[in-house]
């Protein structure tokens, strides 16, 4: 049986971390695979605006869970993740999970990723991420925000971080961290997954290990939308580029070319109110950032 330990990054939103807390603590635990559940809050604010929440939910842990919290004023997204493999690693954990806290799991969620892990002699295990909007989004608007799923069992050769689990004897044997020059952009799990990818890691998709991830109104916009593309693009430049990938690099400068004339000779679908009305200007964003990526332009998103 496996001691896990969830481990939840946090930054000035106490309601949708109590929200996430609780719906841990509602989460089945096949007491076959799993013996006890740390959760390990880190808090990325020097005010330290998820202690209260935190504290209050101590008294509401089921059996075989506990929950601590920790506060990592050093603001980054790579400086808060490291914190929470650090706080993890103390507690001497078989597994770790990683889950956002914008998010929420369904009931079943820890169970599943143990379940494929275990039947795939995985190293890692990603789940789903399905967006749910606080305002109600016409259907044609809504798609955009649709992430990449796979058949249960699928071998994957990425990572993200919003709904994972992984063996820590991975993450001490190849001394996995989270880069630093990516604190204030986002990609440091893109990045890790690159490094996990290199150490060989076994990664594998669990497509009913579902977590929900809410979409407040203000980034439910084509703002945000056009952003991400942006960000995207520049990541994933930036990322070749350290990887010194000349090939892909120069491939992904022909797909930006690309990117930017089909996108450029659809921009008039803008103007009709089709599902894909906004795919163009999202090409050309996604171009853009490539280029941006490419000179080492990239956008500090969590300044």
């Amino acid at each position: 049986m496996n001691h896990v330990v969830i481990g939840i990054p946090t930054y000035k939103r106490p309601q949708m971390l109590k929200k996430l807390i609780l719906s841990i603590f509602s989460c089945e635990v096949k007491l076959n695979l799993v013996k006890s559940i740390d959760v390990v809050i880190v808090d990325n604010d020097a005010e330290r605006t998820a202690e209260k929440v935190t504290q209050d939910l101590i008294s509401e842990c089921p059996d075989k869970f506990s929950l601590n919290y920790f506060n990592c004023p050093n603001k980054g997204l790579a400086h808060v993740r490291n914190e929470i493999l650090d706080r993890a690693l103390e507690l001497s954990p078989d597994l770790i999970a990683l889950i956002d806290d914008d998010e929420y799991p369904a009931t079943n969620w820890i169970s599943e990723l143990v379940d494929i892990l275990y039947a795939n002699d995985a190293d890692i295990v990603l789940g789903p991420n399905k967006p749910v909007f606080e305002k109600e989004v016409h259907p044609n608007f809504a798609h955009l925000f649709d992430t990449i799923e796979f058949a249960n069992n699928t071998q994957v050769d990425f990572v993200k971080t919003n709904n994972l689990i992984i063996r820590a004897e991975f993450i001490i044997k190849h001394k996995l961290r989270f880069d630093s020059r990516f604190n204030q952009t986002g990609g440091e799990d893109t990045y890790f997954g690159v490094e996990a990818v290199n150490s060989g890691a076994r990664i594998f998709w669990a497509q009913n290990a579902v977590v929900y991830e809410t979409i407040p109104a203000k980034r439910a916009s084509l703002n945000w939308l056009v952003k991400r593309a942006y960000r995207g693009a520049t990541t994933y430049t930036y990322i070749l580029k350290l990887e010194k990938e000349i090939l892909r690099l120069v491939k992904k400068v022909i797909v930006s070319l690309i990117y930017l004339l089909v996108g450029t000779l659809s921009m008039p679908l803008i103007f009709f109110p089709i599902k894909n009305r906004y795919w163009g200007l999202l090409k050309i964003c996604n171009s853009f950032g490539g280029f941006a990526g490419l000179f080492n332009k990239r956008y500090k998103e969590y300044s």
